[in-house]
């Protein structure tokens, strides 16, 4: 039996969005990274649309469903919503839906944010040793992935989403999202395993959008990284990310160390 496995990047960005995760799906006799029009190579964004976006990824899936028995669909962001919208159109054998953005944007971001922040400096506080000086010493360094993590959620996001945003855009966006979720609506449950997975600290899709399909997928598993935003494989803690959805599409047959990776 012949496996195979596309990725579907996110809205701006590019193929880059899974990082290291690709370095470990070598178990699949193919893996094929959909780009959606207009996004990679020279860019140009007048050529996203709807329907091309549409053509693009039924097309890469279907070429690879003629050659193999089986196709396995990992999406991020606008690419976890369009994974979901061929988990209800295509026989997809297991998803994957990274900060699906069925819903954005995320109003609760800043409040989360300082109460996530709070919390776990008062709970380093706590458990440090020392006089004053070094207790806050302790709490500063705990803090460092942490400002590392937002830095690089921060960095995708100025670096290819704003520069890129415009009403153009952003239309095609909010246009394909509500394609998707009316197909999600309007046909039967998804019935294949599916791994759904956000950041509490997502700045750009609120909870609300898992939420959302946890009420549309019937075999569901949801997985929740409580220290990382939007960009979930740009931050340090990809290793933990990607040995996740490596036992989930593996069937727990491969559970790779992944080394930490710093950003």
């Amino acid at each position: 039996m012949s496996r195979a496995i596309m990725t579907i990047h996110g809205f701006l960005t590019d193929t880059k969005d899974f990082g290291r995760l690709y370095d470990y799906l070598d178990f699949y006799d193919e893996a094929v990274a959909c780009e959606i029009p207009g996004h990679n190579g020279k860019v140009d964004f007048s050529l996203f649309t709807v329907e091309g976006t549409i053509v693009a990824v039924t097309a890469c899936y279907d070429r690879l469903r003629v050659k193999h028995d089986e196709v396995d669909v990992v999406g991020f962001s606008m690419g976890g919503a369009l994974a979901s919208y061929l988990c209800a159109v295509r026989d997809v054998h297991k998803g994957v839906l990274l900060a699906p953005a069925n819903k954005y944007l995320n109003p609760r971001f800043v409040l989360d944010a300082i109460k996530y922040y709070t919390a776990f400096q008062h709970t380093t506080y706590k458990s440090a040793s020392g006089k004053l000086h070094q207790k806050m010493a302790a709490v500063k360094a705990s803090m460092h992935p942490y400002r590392r993590n937002v830095s690089a959620c921060l960095k995708l996001e100025f670096d290819r989403i704003l520069p890129n945003l415009s009403l153009h855009t952003y239309k095609v966006f909010s246009r394909l999202m509500k394609l998707v979720n009316k197909t999600l609506d309007n046909t039967a449950n998804p019935q294949m395993p599916t791994l759904i997975v956000r950041g509490d600290l997502d700045e750009l899709v609120p909870k609300s959008s898992v939420d959302y399909l946890t009420e549309r997928f019937e075999n569901y598993e949801k997985y929740t990284l409580e220290d990382v935003g939007h960009g979930l494989l740009y931050t340090n803690r990809d290793n933990v990310l990607i040995a996740k959805i490596v036992e989930f599409l593996s069937d727990g047959q491969i559970i790779p160390e992944v080394p930490f990776r710093p950003v």
